[in-house]
């Protein structure tokens, strides 16, 4: 598996009435993002989200070259909507361009660029990324992550760190028959950056007794380089990291059989042949983010991090809290808002105040006013984004007030 600033946005930012203006205008909007600063692990601008999104939907370009590696983002919808898959984006800089690179879980991750005016993003600390792969001593965090795998070989645990093109491509070659196995893969990106990789094995568990690399990352391939039917014992010396080497490994099986392999770690620019590895490309046809409304009484709420670096879910609303509509009702509504009049918003918040739809990655919010009169009730929705307002149909009215029971 592939494996979170305030923008110009023209005319839809204006305040006040506008003769032309549209009762249903979508756009990226903050109030139902979560914006993710995944390098410092804490909460961000959820406006920055908004620039990540604008930028994430524009034409992928050629991959820069020469850069600098800034921080990494996410940005979701909140957890109101648990279809959405998230927006990965890491900042990248040369001397001449600014650039985020863009990953959605469905489509091919790419490079966007960024014009001078949507350049919002931090440019101190930035990184310049490894030219080769890099071994490490493990870190105390990585340690701790790896100790819940029961059948690692804790010796055999080192870090890398990555270049940020190519793949890694890890092979196991048997000393006695000079076999060579591709044994992991994984692509590299401006994502990966430091990634534990370890031996692990079951050899004193169950049959098939296997043994193979472990790499805690975005692998596209992974396979077992030794397998027995009987139980053995295994020994990892490490080597000199000389043209890649990571190490030896020395089987023993029960009945004395001892076999030897070579692991090494290589940057290579193109894909190994013969693997049985998933298509690039992830993009599903069938595959849409949701499209629907919610009448809610309160914000949504927002994922946070804590200050030990763990993620606080935002409980989704209790039920009573909120209406959703189904896609059928969710384009009802909209036809009806759509023959809705611009004006000045009169009478008071609704006791359930909030009307969001959800098109796709886009949205628009509302605030929901009632003027009652003594022989009928006038509604009236607030743009929160465009701070203007537009009175509903006598039919739109009657849905509001019948159908979703807004008082």
């Amino acid at each position: 598996m592939r494996q979170l600033i305030p923008v110009v946005l023209g005319a839809v930012l204006l305040s006040g009435c506008s003769p032309d203006a549209k009762p249903i205008e979508y756009t990226y909007l903050p109030e139902v993002y979560d914006t993710l600063n995944l390098t410092d692990l804490k909460e961000d601008d959820p406006k920055l989200g908004v620039l990540i999104k604008q930028v994430c939907a524009t034409k992928r370009v050629a991959p820069p070259k020469d850069y600098v590696v800034g921080k990494q983002y996410f940005v979701n919808l909140v957890s109101q909507f648990p279809e959405s898959m998230g927006e990965q984006a890491v900042y990248l800089k040369t001397k001449q361009n600014r650039f985020l690179y863009c990953h959605d879980y469905v489509s091919k991750p790419g490079y966007h660029k960024l014009t001078p005016e949507q350049d919002r993003f931090p440019s101190s600390k930035l990184l310049k990324p490894e030219k080769d792969i890099t071994f490490q001593p493990l870190s105390s965090d990585f340690k701790k992550s790896i100790s819940s795998f029961r059948n690692s070989l804790m010796t055999s645990a080192r870090q890398l760190s990555l270049p940020t093109t190519g793949y890694l491509v890890a092979r196991a070659t048997n000393e006695q028959t000079k076999q060579t196995v591709v044994t992991n893969v994984i692509e590299l990106t401006p994502f990966v950056g430091v990634v534990p990789i370890f031996l692990e094995s079951n050899i004193q568990i169950r049959e098939p007794y296997e043994v193979q690399l472990n790499l805690l990352g975005q692998q596209r391939y992974q396979a077992t380089f030794h397998s027995s039917k009987e139980r053995s014992t295994i020994d990892f010396q490490e080597a000199p990291h000389a043209d890649g080497t990571y190490g030896t490994v020395t089987v023993k099986e029960k009945s004395g059989k001892t076999t030897r392999y070579k692991l090494t770690i290589k940057r290579e620019q193109q894909l190994p042949s013969g693997l049985d590895i998933p298509p690039d490309e992830l993009y599903d046809a069938d595959y849409s983010l949701p499209r629907f409304a919610i009448f809610h009484d309160r914000p949504f709420g927002k994922l946070k991090f804590e200050t030990n670096g763990s993620l606080n879910q935002a409980d989704p609303f209790p039920l009573e809290n909120y209406i959703e509509t189904s896609l059928e009702e969710s384009k009802q509504l909209v036809r009806l808002i759509e023959d809705s009049e611009e004006t000045e918003q009169k009478g008071r918040l609704a006791e359930r105040p909030y009307l969001t739809l959800l098109n796709k990655g886009k949205a628009q919010q509302f605030k929901i006013y009632l003027d009652r009169r003594v022989k009928k009730t006038d509604v009236y929705l607030e743009d929160v984004h465009r701070k203007i307002s537009f009175k509903l149909s006598a039919a739109g009215r009657d849905l509001l007030l019948e159908t979703y029971h807004i008082k």
